[in-house]
Formats: C-alpha cells, structure tokens, sequence
C-alpha cells in the first residue's frame, strides 16, 4: 500500500476522516465520546510537510487542537493549505495560526530559525490523523483505527529501510510505544529522542551533523 495514495481520497473529496475509519469511528462512540476528543473540523493531518522528499521526519502522536483552531475552520483557504498537504510534496505549513507557533520552535532548536529551510526538509509524520487537545485521552483506543495502522506500516516498510539505507533522519520525537519503535535497532539514522518536549542536546547534535552531510544549509 502507498500511503500517500491511501490519503489522496481524503484531499479529492475534502474529507475530514478517511473512509476507511468510518466504521470503526463509529462504533467507538459507543464507548468514547469520539467527536469531543477529536477536531473533525479540519483536514486530516497524517503528515504535514514533503514526505515524499523530506530528509528528516520527525514522528509525533498526531495534530493538536488550540485557541487557534477555530480560526482555520472558519476559512476555507487555510483548510485548502492543509488538504493540499496530502499529496507529500508541500513544505511545512509554518504561516497558518497555530502551525506557526509550534514549527517555530523546531526551526529553532533544528535549523537555527530558518522557518523556510527547515519547512522544506522537515515532515512531521503523525501516528493519528485526527487532532485533539489531549493525546493521553485517545491513545487508549487509537490503535484501532485503520488509518493508524497504515501509519504503522509506512513506518516499518519505508521510513525505517530509508533510515538504515541513510537515505533519511527519522527522529521518534512522541509515543514511541505506540509506533512500536522505541530503540534504534543499531541504526545511526534512528534517533530515539528520549523528552517530552523539545529535543534532547544529543537529538539536535545529530540533526545538525545530517545536515552537514548531506550539504542543507
């Protein structure tokens, strides 16, 4: 399975949920009060920046709700910037509200403030497509979700060959539990990169010596 053709259906029909969450979606509800945990007023956000062509990912829980959330639904362009995300050859959209204030300070601890350079080589990959305020309510019952599932697998069958073969810098930055990668498996291109929030100084040495290597600057 590709999984950028797995969400190429979510950007023609401008669907909030891939259709292959939709039963699964609903029969969680009988259990969980799923459209309160999750923000199903935005585009999905499986990935944000060039996935196809990114040198460095950067894997995270899923996409967060904030006080500017609100503002994004309200505007259908700045919804059509982040469908447009899904065909993995965007940079990171660091100008819309509530993307800037995050990305900020990647760019900051990753590429010296260069919000541009770090957009084009940067791609957050999220386990869970879906965003909400509280990722500890949902990681209970996300691993059910088919769409976390293809996450899982593009993990295992491309991100981490790519790692190995050195083709890119995969940082586990959040749940490395639920990814299921929570050790490098001996490979120099995999960071575990072990705190909560920022990165570790270990994590921003060997961002900064792959980039050297490979002439980003």
């Amino acid at each position: 399975m590709d999984f950028i053709n797995f969400w190429n259906s979510c950007m023609a029909v401008q669907a909030s949920k891939h259709s292959d969450d939709l039963v699964v979606l609903e029969e969680l509800k009988e259990t969980f009060d799923i459209d309160s945990e999750f923000e199903f007023g935005l585009p999905p956000g499986p990935f944000f920046g060039p996935l196809r062509t990114a040198k460095i990912v950067l894997c995270y829980a899923n996409p967060s709700r904030d006080a500017k959330t609100a503002e994004v639904i309200q505007s259908a362009s700045l919804k059509q910037q982040l469908f447009a995300q899904l065909d993995g050859l965007h940079p990171y959209p660091y100008e819309i509200p509530g993307w800037d204030k995050w990305f900020k300070p990647v760019a900051n601890s990753l590429f010296d403030g260069d919000l541009e350079l770090a957009s084009k080589n940067i791609c957050v990959f999220n386990l869970i497509p879906y965003a909400s305020t509280n990722m500890d309510k949902v990681q209970g019952f996300a691993a059910s979700l088919p769409s976390v599932w293809a996450a899982q697998e593009y993990l295992r069958r491309t991100l981490i060959p790519k790692a190995v073969r050195g083709e890119v810098l995969l940082v586990m930055c959040r749940s490395s539990q639920l990814w299921g990668l929570q050790t490098p498996h001996g490979a120099n291109n995999i960071v575990i990169n072990k705190t909560r929030v920022g990165f570790t100084d270990d994590t921003k040495m060997q961002v900064k010596l792959w980039c050297r290597k490979i002439g980003i600057n």
